[in-house]
């Protein structure tokens, strides 16, 4: 079992909170017996049992001990899972007692006292010792004495534990457990750290505020013993696994830290290149190590930064001579502007002060030029201030937290009247604006780009309205320019105001903020280049979430394997199409009378059973195409074995589409069903076909269809909202989606809601249209 383990240490450590699980692991199989081998000479628990009564009643005749109420034997029926043949299970009380309780005025000053302020959780590091006259306290202690655990009895403290080096007092949320006998200490310490302690703990607390164990739980738990020298043994391979664990978190910090060096390094290169033409050759070479350099969220997103940094300074794409100077697009807007407040139809604003060269940022390119936001937009407004609430039928209010990574997210906002003051005024129109100007000091001066329908949704007061004039300035460009690192060190940080804990950045300074102003053509095709390289970013997450899942899934395994019940290393995978194939055979033999069931549900089947049951066999590749989400490799495949086995075979219905057929040995999938897929899994699964056994075809492809882009929403990190994934579904899919409505659309979502099995969770494999390739540079 240890070599398990050890040799697969950089598996359980790589994956997400492996270290933690790896700790948990360790500590479940030393108190089952699986962590060290047994030794036939150790004497059995059951003496070591006999050996502490005799020392507690010792202590009860000479006065040192009061008597305690006796406890319930266990039963058989009791215990949580079987221990080796010289362990015993036993309860807390009859192995322990606890300290008395002592009043703070016969507490020496000179006395070493205990807070759980003192305990470093998760390693029981003793981090302070103090005195009590050190201490302002005016509770009554717990006494402890050398060698006494004590443990943190509260349930965010669970992991405070110590083995007390000398004799002391302790806060009554500290339970001072005093081991009997000949027991070790620190195998006690492990044992109520393990998850198997924790779980009684969390289901025996008490309290809402600080939940906590009572004293009389504690005496009743259940304890499962080893002999002595196995409980010596036991302590040494924890603290050698807990090592090598430390170990191995040191050098995979070691190597994060090294990686991320190695990235900002060649993406510094890369914004230090002097025009587009050294970036190109500079980018080819990056790309040739892609996966290997872009292999964490930090890095990708670094590599986000850097890219919108090249982007407004003229070093993403080639500049071209035929352009007309930005000089005079500027020229041209200041003429517009001029029209519009002639015409009554524009504010006059107050002008900005011209840019001197000491103010630039960094240098442009020749046809470029620095201009300020306040002349470059049509105009600036603050949003409303009306209070929002649950209307039927009002308009919904964008506010700061639906500013996400530069975009505006719709779909569940609250709303105000019509009627509102301020209306239709402040309506929004596509590609308006967003910019957060109040917030904390890292969210102040996010801006979001709105790109739903005119004259729907406004905006709350915290937010200011830029709106441009589209022909003359691209909008998506001024969001990249006030997303780019170097516009928030220099045009943002310096004027943050702390007010009231929030920091700010009003309307009158972001106006006289400048970005770099390239011809209108250029900004053009800057726009597509950068949506272009974050499509890529944004795939480089999708693959890192998909790695990581994979890697949890085989962690997981081996933790199941290395708590076995035999301690073997038992096949749990099965061969990929082998499950598959069960599983439809199971899904036909269920649903093949149905008159709805065909090819289309029997996939959409098999896609929700896959996800909701968490069946990592599986793992299908769904397209995005007219029948998605859709595997035709799993179905070809699937089909040939079902008439292979002489289970089912497709064929032609009389009227359209397609039907399945028993053949002779219908139902014989059975027994190797149900030995593939544990009973949890297969409850799930014929949850899955009972509540789809009277869905027609086109409530199966919505319903899938539905859950499918939702589950890749939670895969790539996107924020989940109703009309956001109606839309994706719509316009993000195959053009056949479309024969469907968006009410309709929207009235199965609500559907799905009422089902917690319809509910993804970001399992398994992003649905596809044809993978991204990298960009190169012309």
């Amino acid at each position: 079992m240890t070599m398990l383990l050890t040799e697969n240490l950089p598996l359980l450590t790589g994956a997400p909170n492996g270290i933690k699980k790896l700790h948990e692991l360790i500590l479940e199989l030393a108190v089952r017996g699986k962590l060290v081998p047994q030794d036939p000479s150790d004497e059995p628990a059951n003496e070591l049992l006999k050996r502490i009564a005799v020392e507690k009643a010792r202590l009860v005749v000479e006065g040192k001990l009061k008597k305690q109420k006796p406890l319930a034997e266990v039963s058989p029926e009791e215990t949580p899972y079987d221990v080796p043949a010289k362990w015993t299970w036993t309860r807390l009380g009859e192995i322990t007692n606890f300290g008395a309780t002592i009043k703070k005025d016969e507490i020496p000053d000179d006395a070493w006292v205990l807070d759980l302020e003192d305990i470093e959780k998760d390693s029981s590091k003793l981090l302070r010792k103090a005195r009590f006259s050190e201490r302002n306290s005016l509770s009554d202690k717990n006494s402890f004495a050398k060698g006494d655990v004590l443990y943190g009895k509260l349930r965010p403290y669970l992991n405070k534990v110590l083995v007390a080096e000398d004799d002391g007092f302790c806060t009554t949320e500290i339970l001072p457990f005093r081991c009997h006998g000949p027991f070790v200490a620190r195998y006690f310490m492990i044992a109520i750290k393990s998850p198997y302690f924790l779980s009684y703990v969390n289901a025996k607390s008490y309290g809402m505020k600080m939940p906590r164990l009572g004293t009389e739980d504690g005496r009743q738990a259940l304890f499962p013993l080893p002999p002595v020298s196995e409980q010596h043994r036991i302590v040494a391979k924890v603290d050698e696994l807990m090592a090598l664990c430390d170990r191995m978190k040191t050098k995979r910090a070691d190597a994060e830290s090294a990686h991320a060096q190695l990235v900002q390094a060649l993406l510094d290169s890369l914004t230090q290149t002097s025009d587009a033409t050294d970036f190109a050759a500079n980018w080819q070479r990056l790309v040739q190590h892609f996966h290997t350099l872009f292999t964490t969220e930090p890095s990708i997103d670094t590599l986000k930064a850097a890219l919108l940094q090249m982007a407004v300074m003229g070093k993403l794409v080639p500049q071209d001579p035929s352009d007309e100077p930005a000089s005079e697009l500027l020229k041209r807007i200041a003429v517009e502007k001029a029209r519009l407040v002639a015409e009554g139809k524009l504010k006059k604003q107050k002008p900005q002060a011209e840019i001197t060269a000491p103010e630039a940022p960094f240098g442009l390119p020749d046809n470029w030029t620095w201009s300020r936001i306040g002349d470059l937009a049509l105009s600036t407004e603050y949003g409303l201030s009306e209070k929002t609430s649950d209307l039927q039928d009002g308009v919904p209010v964008l506010k700061m937290g639906d500013i996400q990574n530069g975009q505006i997210m719709l779909g569940g906002q609250m709303k105000v009247s019509k009627a509102t003051e301020g209306l239709p005024e402040l309506y929004l129109e596509p590609e308006d604006l967003l910019y957060n100007r109040t917030n904390s000091a890292e969210l102040v001066g996010k801006t979001g780009l709105f790109l739903g329908r005119a004259d729907e949704f406004t905006f709350a007061s915290y937010l200011i309205r830029i709106r441009c004039l589209k022909s003359l300035f691209s909008p998506s460009y001024l969001n990249m320019s006030m997303n780019a690192p170097r516009f928030r060190e220099t045009q943002i940080t310096p004027h943050l105001k702390q007010q009231c804990g929030q920091a700010n950045v009003n309307g009158t300074i972001m106006k006289n903020m400048m970005v770099s102003t390239p011809p209108i053509a250029e900004q053009h095709r800057i726009v597509a280049k950068v949506n272009q390289l974050m499509a890529l970013c944004d795939q480089l997450k999708i693959r890192l979430t998909q790695t990581r899942q994979l890697n949890e899934q085989l962690a997981n395994t081996l933790i199941e394997r290395a708590l076995a019940e035999d301690g073997q290393q038992t096949p749990i995978a099965t061969h990929q199409q082998t499950a598959r194939t069960l599983l439809a055979a199971e899904v036909t033999h269920r649903l093949h009378s149905q008159r709805t069931f065909g090819q289309r549900k029997l996939q959409k089947v098999i896609y929700l059973a896959e996800h909701a049951a968490k069946l990592s066999a599986i793992q299908g590749d769904y397209l995005r195409d007219a029948a998605g989400p859709h595997d035709r490799q799993l179905m070809n495949k699937v089909e040939g074995e079902l008439q292979n086995n002489q289970w089912y075979e497709r064929i032609e219905r009389e009227t359209v589409g397609h039907a399945y057929r028993p053949l002779p040995q219908a139902g014989q999938h059975r027994q190797a069903y149900s030995s593939v897929w544990s009973a949890a899994e297969r409850d799930t699964i014929e949850q899955v076909i009972e509540l789809m056994r009277d869905w027609d075809t086109d409530r199966c492809e919505m319903t899938v269809t539905l859950y499918a882009a939702w589950n890749d929403f939670i895969l790539e990190g996107r924020p989940v909202f109703d009309e956001a994934i109606v839309e994706e579904v719509m316009h993000s899919w195959n053009d056949t989606k479309l024969r469907f409505g968006k009410a309709e659309w929207l009235a199965v979502l609500g559907e799905m809601k009422k089902h917690k099995i319809l509910m993804p969770s970001g399992f398994g494999k992003r649905t596809t249209g044809g993978m991204l390739s990298l960009p190169g540079f012309e």
